[in-house]
């Protein structure tokens, strides 16, 4: 049985293989095959017509056709494209010179610039959604009475941005508290609470976890509770500034 079976092996393991390859790259088959399109056709079976406009579209970015539809995206792909690549060429570069400065992986030289690369474009978005909505008018006010740059800053900006700071600091707090795909490659032999918690589930569960649970969530609920005031608080002193000073140029 087993001298007979033996020539199967090979075939079986490679019918087997060709099914995965073809399960990975079916998307891409039909992507290209999408990409044909006739230029009345969508972005979805049946095609309608055979043609590669969208190829030409994609190498003359913002030039309009007979086919061109009202909303229809005219952005340079080739060009993020390139910037892209250069970004990940620099990067790729960088990394290669971080590396061979022969820093340890630690959860200090390693781990925090990864950790503030991860929570920066968080605490970014946080403040562009504040600043939106800053009232610039009180900087000029500030200025046209004869502050300086920095006590303007002291005084006006900095506690009306009071909660966009506040919640810049608990996003980053929280995300790097919880961070273990990017902590787990750069930590070293130092772990972190999350490198932690994964090595310890793999072994014998004990009810250790569930007292670090129990302090873990007792410290995130302070850490919000702390949070909710101090917003509150800058808040209130904010409302009562803006107030003080519509009142005082009345």
């Amino acid at each position: 049985m087993a001298s007979v079976a033996r020539p199967l092996v090979r075939p079986l393991y490679l019918a087997y293989l060709g099914f995965i390859l073809a399960v990975l790259y079916f998307p891409f088959v039909v992507m290209t095959i999408l990409s044909f399109q006739g230029p009345r056709g969508g972005h979805t079976f049946p095609l309608r017509g055979v043609s590669t406009i969208w190829y030409w579209k994609l190498f003359n970015p913002g030039k309009l056709t007979p086919y061109s539809d009202v909303g229809e995206f005219l952005g340079d792909y080739l060009a993020a494209l390139q910037r892209s690549v250069v970004l990940a060429v620099i990067t790729m570069l960088i990394s290669l010179w971080f590396r061979r400065m022969d820093l340890p992986l630690h959860w200090l030289t390693t781990g925090l610039p990864v950790h503030v690369m991860w929570t920066l474009p968080f605490s970014l978005i946080i403040f562009l959604m504040f600043f939106n909505r800053f009232d610039t008018s009180l900087e000029d006010a500030a200025l046209i009475l004869g502050a300086t740059r920095w006590k303007t800053f002291r005084h006006v900006t900095l506690p009306l941005m009071q909660p966009a700071i506040l919640t810049s600091l608990l996003f980053a707090f929280t995300l790097s508290l919880d961070e273990f795909q990017r902590s787990l490659l750069i930590t070293g032999t130092d772990q972190t609470l999350p490198l932690m918690v994964m090595a310890s589930v793999t072994t014998r569960i004990t009810p250790t976890l569930y007292a670090l649970g129990t302090l873990t969530t007792l410290l995130s609920f302070a850490v919000v509770g702390a949070y909710l005031v101090l917003l509150t608080y800058s808040l209130r002193k904010s409302r009562r500034f803006v107030e003080g000073s519509g009142s005082g140029v009345k």
